[in-house]
């Protein structure tokens, strides 16, 4: 790890270093557009500053206004400027500004002043101190001021008098798209179904209809055809060439893992790109799906907490659940490709790379580049571990229970619904996400977990071969260069798209926001320890000392073992004459799931009818405790019945003769 850190770090100094010798700083025509270019690279806080030297140069102009106080207000209350420091927005300099404004003897930089004293007002959500503000305004043709005023009425509960100033801010061809929005998404909460479809066909309304609401009636209405096309353009409208690159380089990285873990019986690449492409196509089911739920049953996120969290789990959870596992049951279907549990975890978390290679599409829009690197090591890898949970169940039900198929499943789908939704709602819900640590913390454990479900799988395929093996040095060197590769993509893409300046920035952040997830998910999501047979307990968490007992045991292992047994009962009959003996440790087997148990070969024979003469069974008495020549310790001493099949997965105790403790050193 310490070599692949310091070549990528390497490379990443290079590519630094010639990016910013080579790109030029932007360059503007004037200073609006370069507000409008900091927005688009996300850079809020440069914005506003420049919106308000805009203001400065045409101080009568109200869209200059409007546009500062919106762009300040759009930067967060509270920003952490420290480890535990954090700094409030300053409010009050502009509260300031425009209250010296509307003291003006000029009339007209006087509405300015009033105008923005409401619009401030507003966004801190002080309603009613708003509209007094507002009324203030002499000029009521003001443009944006009837929009504001009505917006401030709807919050305090007005309907009547909301409705009004919409219609005077259109009638006065104003802020026309945010009073088109707002009348219309007014009617439609009041159910003026036929004033709303009028408005959807008139040519003067059409384009500042709300999106959303078209959806909604084209959906209700059974119109396919403007359903479809209103949704596609909805979700391709902020696509990019450098979006898409990132999400395709995501998605190769992750199938690329996959396809390395896949050791025993590697998959077809027909078959994985067709799983793939069925998961891309299954994620638009998505949204009628959605939609039903949003539109017939006005199931919607609310703000609350209870609403949100259920929300989280069944619309959001067990809707792209349910989508993205139907690749995997057409892949069981209709062809022989899934035939060793890997296989399961495999096609469902390729699917769920399909999934989220659309989803990526939608979230990488030109303004949001600096948040590929986020999806590469967070909602990516989730995808794949929640479908992995119905695959896991699968797995369970053909290859250990065998109970009821379809409740097996029904189950299993719940649970990955449950983990969906969780690691969701405390991202969502304007409360949890006070606490949105927690889905950080859901993460970790899910990786710990996923990496036992697809060990387990391991274990137990078909075609297990012993004298394979994951390289696990050599898998967490692709991991911490694939996803290394990723954010350094993301750097490039920005400093091209932007300048490399605001990518030098943005690195900082992805450094200090994602370099623990890279260290983490390249180490956890490469150690496997394959070992036939064995159904290991699933891990929420790998404790450091068990980690090392373990790794010594293996260790240990790798070697012949001489050992000396000796009687630990005075019942000479128990051990059958075989003790005491000597002999050299051969080989380690799983049996009653458990790893730790050995087989002995023998130096002094003991010819018996039922049992092998020089192949004894022992376990240590305390789990990963190392055998050792010259250390004392208690095993249990087990004979081996001459037809057992020592090479077969699911060992049990009572396959084996118990007879007794016994003494090795």
């Amino acid at each position: 790890m310490r070599k692949s850190f310091q070549i990528t770090l390497g490379v990443f100094i290079g590519v630094c270093l010639i990016l910013n010798l080579l790109l030029d700083n932007p360059s503007f025509r004037d200073l609006q557009d370069k507000a409008e270019f900091e927005l688009k690279a996300n850079q809020p806080e440069l914005a506003e500053k420049t919106w308000w030297q805009i203001a400065q140069q045409d101080s009568l102009n109200i869209d200059n206004h409007y546009r500062y106080i919106i762009s300040h207000f759009s930067l967060p209350a509270q920003k952490k400027v420290g480890k535990n420091e954090y700094e409030d927005r300053d409010d009050n300099s502009i509260q300031l500004f425009y209250n010296a404004i509307a003291a003006s003897k000029d009339s007209t930089y006087a509405d300015i002043g009033h105008y923005g004293k409401g619009l401030i007002q507003v966004s801190l959500e002080h309603y009613a101190a708003g509209i007094t503000a507002f009324m203030e305004v002499k000029n009521t043709r003001l443009k944006y001021l009837n929009n504001s005023i009505g917006y401030a009425y709807l919050e305090t509960g007005d309907a009547d008098s909301a409705e009004y100033h919409f219609r005077q801010e259109i009638a006065q061809n104003g802020n026309l798209r945010s009073a088109y929005g707002n009348l219309i998404e007014l009617l439609q909460d009041q159910n003026r179904t036929a004033e709303v479809a009028e408005y959807l066909n008139s040519p003067d309304a059409k384009p500042y209809f709300p999106p959303g609401i078209a959806r909604a009636i084209y959906f209700k209405n059974i119109q396919p055809i403007a359903y479809g096309a209103i949704l596609f353009k909805n979700i391709f409208s902020g696509f990019n060439i450098w979006g898409a690159i990132a999400a395709l380089l995501i998605m190769g990285s992750w199938v690329m893992y996959l396809r390395k873990l896949d050791i025993f019986e590697p998959e077809k690449w027909k078959h994985i790109i067709i799983t793939v492409l069925l998961g891309m196509l299954f994620c638009f089911l998505t949204f009628p799906l959605s939609d039903f739920d949003n539109f017939i049953f006005d199931f919607n996120l609310n703000g609350g907490i209870i609403n949100d969290f259920f929300y989280s789990i069944i619309g959001i959870g067990a809707i792209e659940e349910f989508v993205k596992i139907i690749p995997l049951l057409l892949m069981i279907r209709f062809t022989n490709a899934v035939n060793e549990p890997f296989d399961y975890i495999k096609y469902a978390s390729l699917s769920a790379l399909g999934f989220a290679f659309v989803e990526n599409l939608i979230y990488f829009d030109e303004s949001s580049l600096n948040i590929i690197h986020g999806r590469a090591l967070t909602a990516t890898v989730s995808h794949m571990f929640d479908s992995s949970i119905i695959a896991y169940g699968l797995i369970l039900n053909r290859y250990k229970r065998g109970k009821n198929p379809y409740l097996n499943f029904l189950l299993f789908f719940a649970l990955a619904a449950l983990a969906h939704g969780f690691y969701d709602f405390w991202l969502l819900n304007e409360t949890a996400s006070a606490l949105s640590i927690v889905t950080f913390a859901f993460l970790m454990v899910s990786m710990f977990m996923w990496n036992s479900f697809k060990n387990n799988a391991l274990n137990h395929s078909d075609f297990f071969d012993k004298d394979k093996s994951i390289d696990s040095e050599k898998l967490q060197d692709y991991l911490f260069y694939a996803l290394a590769g990723v954010l350094l993509f993301e750097y490039i893409a920005v400093a091209f798209k932007f300048s490399p300046g605001i990518a030098n920035t943005g690195l900082l952040t992805s450094f200090s926001s994602g370099a623990y997830l890279l260290f983490f998910l390249s180490g956890n999501l490469s150690q496997f320890s394959l070992q036939k047979g064995l159904w290991a307990p699933i891990k929420y968490w790998q404790k450091k000392e068990e980690t090392e007992a373990k790794e010594a045991t293996e260790n240990t292992f790798e070697i012949s073992v001489k050992i000396k047994l000796d009687r630990d009962s005075k019942n000479d009959y128990a051990h059958y004459g075989y003790l005491p003996n000597t002999g050299k440790t051969i080989a380690q087997r799983t049996v009653s799931d458990e790893p730790d148990w050995y087989l002995l070969k023998l130096d002094a024979p003991k010819q018996h009818p039922d049992y092998l003469a020089d192949t004894v069974l022992i376990r240590t008495k305390d789990k990963f405790e190392m055998l050792e020549s010259g250390k004392k310790i208690s095993v249990a001493f087990y004979l081996i019945p001459s037809n057992t099949d020592l090479e077969r997965a699911g060992l049990m105790r009572t396959d084996f003769k118990f007879c007794g403790w016994a003494t090795s050193e």
